[in-house]
C-alpha cells in the first residue's frame, strides 16, 4: 500500500517543534506490517501545500498533519478544498459540540471567529472525531484513496489516528504482513545483528530489520500472513534462546522498565548518584507507572561539596583522582549504600561538554558504576557526540550496566 504524509506547519521546518508525530504514525503503521513510502513537510503557504499535494495524489492514503486550527496559517482545509474543488462549509452542529467542549469558562477568551473557523468542513468529508481538542479529522474518498486530515497536537493526533483513522487503513489493505519485534539489551548493535541473523538462518521468507530504539536495540521480523505460517512462532523461540535474559519481555519497551522489573522480582530497591546526568536515569527509571515498587530515589551531586557533604566523598579522593575518576564514582556507590542503606544503585560522573574536557580526559569521558548484592562494578566509558547525546548515552549505559550485572549473578 502506497501511503504518503504531508506535515505542513512553519514551526516543524525552522527546528522549534519536533515532528514526533511522523515517528508515531510511521512506528504504528510499521507494526501492522505497512510502511510510509514518502514523506514532505512544507509551511504554512497554500501554494505549497497544494505543490505537495501534486507530487503525492495517487498514493492509497494520503495523510496530513496539522493547518487544522483557527488562525489565518492554518491553510489544510483550504488546500485539499482548493485542489479537488470542492466547497467549504459551516458545520453548526460542529460548531456547537466545539463551543459545549470549551465549556463555560471558556466563553469569554474566545476570540472573534474562532468558532466559525474551527467548525468549516469540506464537502464530502466524513469527521473523524477529536476526543481531545476542537478541531475533527477530516476523511475524503478521492480516486479510491483515503486523504485523511488530522490535527497537529500530539495528545489530539494519536488516540484519532488509532481510534478512527487506522481501522479505515487496515481495511483497505488487500494483503495482510505479520510482524514479530523484540527488544535487546545491554550488547551492541552490531553485536546483536549477528546473533540475530545467526538465530533466524534457515527460515524461509523472512524479512529483517534491525535500529536503536530509545535505550535498547530493535528487531523487527515480518512476513506476508499466507506463508510460512509457523515462521514467526520459531524465529521468536530461537531469538529467546540466542539472546537469554538480554531479550525483554514483550510488555517491556525501554530497558530501564526491564531493569525494574528484574529487582522487583528480587525484592530489591535501587537509587541513583548522578553527576553528569542530571537526574537523567532516576528520571528513566520512574517513567513506567508503579516504579515505586523498584527505586526510592536520587540524588543529583553536581558540585564536588554535594559529592561530599550528601555522599561522603572525601576530599582527598577529589583532589587525587578528580570527580570523573572511578575512585569517587566507588565512594558514591558507598554512600548510596551505607547512608541510604539501598540494596542496589548507580552513580556516573563524567564530561558531558562541550567544555571541561582535558588531554588526559576529554569530553564524552565518563565513568560509571553499579552494584547490587555480591556484586559490583565501575567502568570508564568514552562517548562520542553533542551533550545531549553523551548524557543519553550514559544513562542508558548506566541501566545497562546494573542489568548485566543482576544478571550475572542470577547465573
Amino acid at each position: 500500500m502506497n501511503i504518503r504524509i504531508i506535515c505542513i506547519g512553519d514551526e516543524l521546518l525552522s527546528g522549534d517543534t519536533v515532528n514526533t508525530n511522523l515517528a508515531f504514525i510511521g512506528e504504528e503503521l510499521a507494526n501492522r506490517g505497512l510502511n510510509v513510502s514518502a514523506e514532505t513537510c512544507v509551511p504554512d503557504d497554500l501554494d505549497a501545500i497544494q505543490g505537495a499535494i501534486r507530487q503525492a495524489d495517487g498514493a492509497d492514503v494520503l495523510i496530513f498533519i496539522g493547518g487544522l486550527g483557527p488562525t489565518t496559517d492554518d491553510l489544510t482545509r483550504a488546500a485539499v478544498a482548493g485542489y479537488l474543488g470542492l466547497q467549504i462549509r459551516s458545520d453548526a452542529t460542529l460548531r456547537q459540540h466545539i463551543a459545549d467542549y470549551l465549556g463555560e469558562r471558556h466563553k469569554n477568551h474566545i476570540p472573534d471567529g474562532y468558532l466559525d473557523i474551527q467548525s468549516q468542513v469540506i464537502d464530502t468529508a466524513e469527521l473523524l472525531p477529536n476526543d481531545n481538542g476542537t478541531a475533527p479529522g477530516q476523511l475524503i474518498r478521492h480516486n479510491n484513496a483515503l486523504w485523511a486530515m488530522l490535527p497537529g497536537p500530539p495528545r489530539e493526533i494519536k488516540p484519532m489516528f488509532i481510534n478512527y483513522l487506522l481501522p479505515k487503513i487496515l481495511e483497505k489493505r488487500d494483503s495482510v504482513v505479520e510482524t514479530l519485534t523484540v527488544r535487546v539489551c545491554a550488547l551492541l548493535e552490531s553485536q546483536v545483528e549477528s546473533k540475530a541473523r545467526h538465530a533466524i538462518e534457515g527460515i524461509p521468507g523472512l524479512h529483517f530489520a534491525i535500529c536503536i530504539k530509545k535505550d535498547c536495540i530493535m528487531i523487527r521480523l515480518s512476513k506476508p500472513a499466507e506463508s510460512a505460517p509457523q515462521a514467526l512462532s520459531l524465529a521468536k523461540q530461537r531469538l529467546a534462546k540466542e539472546f537469554g535474559h538480554y531479550l525483554l519481555p514483550d510488555e517491556c519497551l525501554t530497558t530501564a522498565h526491564y531493569l525494574g522489573l528484574l529487582l522487583k522480582n528480587r525484592h530489591l530497591m535501587m537509587a541513583t548518584a548522578e553527576s553528569c546526568t542530571g537526574g537523567g536515569i532516576a528520571a528513566a527509571m520512574t517513567d513506567t507507572a508503579g516504579s515505586s515498587e523498584w527505586i526510592v530515589g536520587g540524588v543529583v551531586t553536581y558540585a564536588n561539596e554535594w559529592k561530599m557533604n550528601v555522599l561522603g566523598v572525601r576530599e582527598e579522593t577529589l583532589q587525587r583522582h578528580g570527580a570523573v575518576s572511578e575512585a569517587t564514582v566507588h565512594q558514591m556507590l558507598d554512600g548510596l549504600q551505607q547512608r541510604f542503606d539501598v540494596q542496589a544503585g548507580v552513580a556516573v560522573s563524567g564530561i558531558a561538554g562541550p567544555g571541561g574536557g582535558t588531554p588526559e580526559k576529554p569530553v564524552g569521558t565518563v565513568v560509571i558504576g553499579a552494584y547490587a548484592p555480591h556484586w559490583r562494578c565501575v567502568k570508564t566509558f568514552h562517548f562520542n557526540g553533542m551533550r545531549d547525546t553523551v548524557r543519553q548515552r550514559t544513562a542508558n549505559a548506566a541501566i545497562n550496566l546494573l542489568i548485566t550485572g543482576l544478571l550475572e549473578t542470577q547465573k
